[in-house]
C-alpha cells in the first residue's frame, strides 16, 4: 500500500514538472517571437481620486533621502494637471461663427483637459475621426502623422505614446514626458521629460524637477538628451540666467510647456517656453547649450514659436486678468501684432497657430474655445466646446488643451 502510494505521488510530481517545463518552453517561444516594439505595455489607469503611485514614484529616485514634505510635494507635482474648465457652459456651443471665404479651411485637431481622446473635425464642427485610448486623465498634445498615426503626450500619468489610425497602441515611451513634442528634420522626435534631481546650489539642495530635451526615434527608442540646468549654466552668454531670473519656491523649477524645432544659424535647435521663470529660450541640440534666451513683460506663457523671424506665443497673465497672443520682434521685443479683448483669458493653458493666409488659430483653453482671427483681430471662426464636466457640484465647459488646423489636402486615405 505504502509502495503504491509513493509511486502515485511520484508520477503526479513528474507530470506536474513535465507540464511546467512544456509551459516554460512555450512561453519562451512566444516571447522570442514577439515584436520588439513597446506596444504591449499598457498605461496604468489613473483618476484624480485614486492617484497613480507608479507615475508619482517615477519622479523620485529609489535611493532618495526625502523628508515627508519633499516627497509629498514631488507627488503633488507628479499628478498636477490643468483645470478641467473654469467657466459655466453657455446656451450656445459648437461652431458659432464662420465667415466663409475669409477663413483658412481645414480640419481642426484638438485634445481636451479631461479624457483620453483626440478629435478631428471639419469647419462645421462635424467630427470626422477620433482617437481614444484609455489610461490617462487627459492628453496634453497630439501630433498627426502620415497614415493617421498619432503621437500623444499623456498627462496623469505623464507618458509619450504612438497610436495607429484605429487607436491601437504602437509603442509607449514609459518616462515622464510632458506637455509637448515636435519632429526633427530627420523625422525623429523631440520631447520634454522631467526628472527629480538635486543640485547643491539650487533651492538649498532639495530635490527639484529638472526638464530634459529628449530625442527619440519614431519607434520610441531614446537617442539622446539635454538637461536644461547644464544647458544654461554651461552657456558662456547665459550662465547667470538663473541669478537674473530666479527659480520659484518649490520643486517645479522649469515647467517647460512647449518645444519647437527650428533650424537657425545652420544648426538644429529647440525653442522652449519655460513657464516657471517666464523665459523663452533656444537650445542647440548638438552642443547642448542655450544660444538665446529672453524674458519680458509676459507671465506664464505657452506655445512659443518663430514666425517669419518674429516670436509668437500665448501670454497667459502678462496683462493681469486678461490673456494675449503676442508677436514680437526678436531683436527689440517690440510688439508686431497682438490679439486680446476684455474677456480673453486662460490662466492655465493656451495655444496659437499662424495659418498660411495670415490668420491665427487661437485656443482659449480654460474656456474650451477655439477662434480663427484675421490680421486686424476680427473673429472669423469660433468654436465652443459643447462637452461639459463637473467640478464639485458646478458644471463647467470642458477645456481644450491645444488645437491645430490640418490642411484638407493632408494625406487622408486612412479616413476613407
Amino acid at each position: 500500500m505504502t509502495r503504491g502510494f509513493s509511486l502515485a505521488v511520484g508520477l503526479c510530481i513528474l507530470a506536474v514538472a513535465l507540464v511546467m517545463a512544456v509551459g516554460a518552453v512555450l512561453f519562451a517561444f512566444r516571447k522570442a517571437n514577439e515584436p520588439p516594439a513597446l506596444a504591449e505595455e499598457p498605461l496604468a489607469y489613473h483618476t484624480p481620486e485614486t492617484g497613480n503611485a507608479a507615475a508619482d514614484d517615477a519622479l523620485v529616485p529609489p535611493d532618495a533621502e526625502l523628508t515627508p514634505e519633499q516627497r509629498r510635494e514631488l507627488e503633488r507635482i507628479a499628478t498636477l494637471g490643468y483645470v478641467s474648465g473654469t467657466v459655466a457652459p453657455s446656451e450656445e456651443s459648437g461652431v458659432l461663427r464662420h465667415e466663409r471665404g475669409r477663413t483658412w479651411d481645414g480640419y481642426t485637431l484638438h485634445t481636451f483637459s479631461l479624457g483620453s481622446k483626440a478629435v478631428l473635425m471639419d469647419m462645421d464642427g462635424t467630427v470626422v475621426h477620433e482617437w481614444d485610448h484609455p489610461g490617462a486623465e487627459y492628453w496634453a498634445r497630439a501630433r498627426l502623422l502620415d497614415g493617421g498615426d498619432l503621437l500623444v503626450v499623456t498627462s496623469r500619468p505623464y507618458r509619450l505614446m504612438r497610436l495607429d489610425a484605429d487607436s491601437r497602441l504602437v509603442w509607449l515611451y514609459n518616462k515622464t514626458a510632458h506637455h509637448d513634442i515636435d519632429l526633427l528634420p530627420d523625422g525623429n522626435i523631440v520631447a520634454i521629460v522631467r526628472e527629480a534631481v538635486q543640485f547643491p546650489h539650487i533651492n538649498d539642495g532639495v530635490y527639484v524637477l529638472e526638464d530634459h530635451i529628449v530625442a527619440l526615434t519614431l519607434d520610441g527608442q531614446e537617442l539622446d538628451r539635454v538637461p536644461l540646468v547644464a544647458a544654461f549654466e554651461n552657456s558662456e552668454r547665459y550662465s547667470d540666467w538663473f541669478e537674473r531670473h530666479p527659480f520659484p519656491d518649490g520643486v517645479d523649477i522649469f515647467h517647460t510647456n512647449s518645444i519647437e524645432v527650428v533650424e537657425r544659424d545652420g544648426r538644429v535647435q529647440a525653442l522652449l517656453s519655460i513657464r516657471a521663470i517666464d523665459t523663452i529660450a533656444l537650445v542647440d541640440l548638438e552642443s547642448g547649450l542655450v544660444t538665446w534666451a529672453v524674458a519680458g513683460e509676459w507671465r506664464m506663457q505657452h506655445e512659443a514659436m518663430f514666425i517669419d523671424g518674429n516670436l509668437l506665443f500665448f501670454d497667459n497673465l502678462g496683462a493681469g486678468k486678461r490673456s494675449r497672443v503676442l508677436e514680437l520682434d526678436v531683436e527689440t521685443l517690440d510688439v508686431v501684432w497682438e490679439y486680446t479683448d476684455d474677456d480673453f483669458y486662460s490662466k492655465s493653458a493656451g495655444a496659437q497657430q499662424r495659418l498660411p493666409n495670415g490668420n491665427t488659430l487661437i485656443t482659449e483653453s480654460d474656456k474650451g474655445r477655439i477662434i480663427e482671427v484675421s490680421k486686424d483681430g476680427e473673429v472669423l471662426w469660433e468654436y465652443v466646446n459643447p462637452k461639459t464636466t463637473w467640478r464639485g457640484q458646478e458644471e463647467v465647459v470642458l477645456g481644450i488643451m491645444r488645437a491645430e488646423r490640418i490642411p484638407y489636402d493632408f494625406p487622408r486615405d486612412w479616413l476613407e
